[in-house]
């Protein structure tokens, strides 16, 4: 079995302790709008790297989950205040959180779910000193996904950002995630320092890689299949790097045509077709498609730390569905 059918049943130990972690808390209407989105499943790719590199430095492979579980909970945080943020209705094929139970609902769900977080960090089974590593990794992380939303936000007002600004947002607020994960578990597993940075450096590769990707599919996708609204990027005005790269290339009517629908909440079907027709056009998806190739072939550089070979592939594998994955 190929990446990540083969992860299958790890996956469940996660989502076991997962749904355990949410299942304290008493208030039913907190703790279902909490587990709403947990609930409807997911590929856990976080934890599942946090695992996957504590094994990788010789650990065990489970003693990573309760950090991977504390990334993934954050990660749930931030879907839930960012469908405020978008206004986005739909999420994985069902209602998002505001939708389903209100905004005042969704705003205390994905506050309880950042708090929650820290406490399932401090199962983890290390010493204190690695401990206190953890929860500073994922203090950390916290508030770099804050400044990577808020960049994001930014950009949609901006006339003009670079792919360098572009990259910087992306390393925020999604690679930061995987770069902890590839961290939290190198240390959970006993890593060297030598075996951490380059874990880390390969997390954040493939995060990079990720969400490029992700940008890709809301273009190339469709709803059922990407398990969320497709062409938002554009209707919310999203300075993503095919946006990015475009507005660097288009010239006249063209440019001008595109312009004036990226950002248009009233945008119709046809526009938005249009538009993205116009992305492929100039070349900007296969530009990025390629860009996002590079940084996998890059994350792999890093694993020559790994002496297991079995390990070794099994994260190239990772890297590799990274920006290979349909939903």
């Amino acid at each position: 079995m190929a990446f990540p059918d083969d992860q299958k049943d790890r996956v469940k130990k996660i989502d076991d302790y997962l749904m355990r972690s949410l299942g304290i808390i008493e208030n039913k209407t907190l703790k279902t709008a909490m587990a709403h989105y947990p609930a409807a499943g997911g590929k856990r790719l976080r934890p599942l790297l946090a695992t996957m590199a504590s094994e990788a430095v010789g650990g065990k492979y489970d003693a990573a989950i309760p950090f991977g579980v504390a990334l993934e909970i954050v990660h749930n945080f931030t879907l839930v205040h960012d469908d405020v943020m978008d206004e986005d209705d739909t999420r994985r094929g069902i209602k998002t959180v505001h939708s389903t139970f209100g905004i005042p609902e969704a705003i205390l769900a994905g506050d309880a779910l950042f708090a929650r977080a820290f406490e399932v960090v401090l199962d983890s089974e290390v010493d204190d000193t690695d401990l206190v590593r953890l929860v500073d990794i994922l203090a950390r992380s916290v508030r770099l996904l804050a400044e990577g939303q808020q960049l994001d936000m930014d950009f949609e007002r901006a006339k003009r950002i670079s792919p360098s600004d572009y990259m910087k947002m992306v390393e925020y607020k999604t690679a930061v995630l995987y770069s902890a994960a590839a961290r939290g578990g190198a240390i959970v597993g006993g890593g060297t320092d030598v075996q951490e940075e380059a874990l880390a450096e390969y997390g954040r590769l493939i995060g990079l890689g990720f969400q490029i990707w992700d940008d890709v599919l809301d273009l190339r996708s469709d709803k059922e299949t990407f398990g969320k609204p497709v062409l938002n990027d554009i209707r919310n005005g999203k300075k993503t790097l095919i946006v990015v790269q475009a507005l660097e290339d288009l010239k006249g009517p063209e440019r001008a045509e595109f312009l004036s629908v990226l950002g248009k909440k009233g945008a119709t079907p046809g526009e938005l077709m249009k538009a993205r027709d116009i992305l492929e056009s100039v070349g900007a998806v296969d530009h990025v498609t390629k860009v996002a190739d590079e940084l996998v072939k890059e994350a792999k550089k890093a694993l020559k730390v790994v002496k297991n070979p079995a390990n070794k592939k099994a994260l190239s594998e990772f890297a590799d569905y990274m920006v290979r994955r349909t939903s």
